[in-house]
């Protein structure tokens, strides 16, 4: 364990130049970037306060959750020790179970859960916990485990998309693809083709994933949270609008989330008011 704690013994070095900028972190910008992960949980946390108060208050747990992801992946960067890199893809690994866990449609259960989303959420919980367990024996297998919920996750919503048939939806699905398809190309290239972002002297990809990647969960995250209600909260009217703009012209330059067209504290208030 001590030796896992020790700088530069993860088995990954991202193509950023070593202790470049300062000597005390291995990988400067892939290190800072990491800021975005305390930057954009609170403004998620209000956007979806009227979300997590009427239907599910763990969306909160998610917020903390991508923050934990954060500070983990820029004591990865900083250091580049083993310990590092593990608990930085184990804080991935639990937040993708986390968003399985509250959002996975009941309808795509295995049929002997018959619909149970506490037992799924054991079910997920107990994967999870031993994928954890592995992920420390077997690093190489952590690559797996996150792709097990990556290739479903996609499944899943485009069969929502399928079923819903609804203009923002396919809006914000399209734009949470391109910004996957962004963050992919940039991890890979920084992996792949390091040479040539040395020689054009930017190897600073891995920095850019960070960035696109957290907008990408956020975006899926408000995605399965607008499957999940319509499903199960119908009554309470959820619809996806934009902040700061909601307009469907503007989309791309706002940040959707759900809205109630009927809050059941705000007409208990109205009614007390009477």
């Amino acid at each position: 364990m001590l030796k896992g704690m020790s700088w530069g013994s993860a088995d990954v070095d991202w193509c950023e130049d070593n202790y470049s900028i300062s000597p005390f972190v291995a990988e400067f910008y892939n290190t800072v970037s990491n800021a975005v992960f305390f930057v954009f949980p609170p403004i998620m946390w209000m956007l979806c306060k009227e979300y997590a108060r009427c239907i599910n208050p763990y969306i909160k747990l998610m917020w903390v959750l991508l923050m934990v992801v954060g500070a983990f992946s820029a004591y990865f960067h900083c250091t580049l020790s083993l310990v590092g890199q593990l608990l930085d893809e184990v804080a991935i690994l639990w937040a993708l179970s986390l968003g399985a866990g509250l959002w996975f449609p009941r309808r795509y259960y295995p049929r002997v859960l018959k619909g149970d989303r506490k037992l799924f959420r054991r079910m997920v919980f107990a994967l999870t916990l031993c994928g954890t367990m592995l992920a420390f024996i077997k690093p190489w297998f952590n690559s797996f485990l996150l792709l097990a919920f990556v290739v479903p996750g996609f499944w899943t919503a485009n069969l929502e998309l399928k079923r819903l048939k609804n203009q923002r939806v396919d809006q914000i699905f399209r734009a949470d693809a391109i910004m996957w398809g962004i963050s992919i190309a940039c991890w890979i290239a920084d992996r792949t083709l390091c040479d040539f972002w040395l020689f054009v002297s930017f190897p600073y990809l891995h920095s850019f994933w960070h960035v696109f990647s957290l907008v990408a969960c956020y975006y899926s995250v408000v995605l399965f949270a607008y499957f999940d209600a319509t499903s199960e909260c119908v009554e309470l009217g959820p619809v996806l609008r934009y902040w700061p703009n909601d307009s469907v012209a503007n989309f791309k330059f706002g940040l959707p989330y759900i809205a109630l067209m009927s809050n059941p504290y705000e007409d208990e208030h109205m009614n007390k008011g009477l």
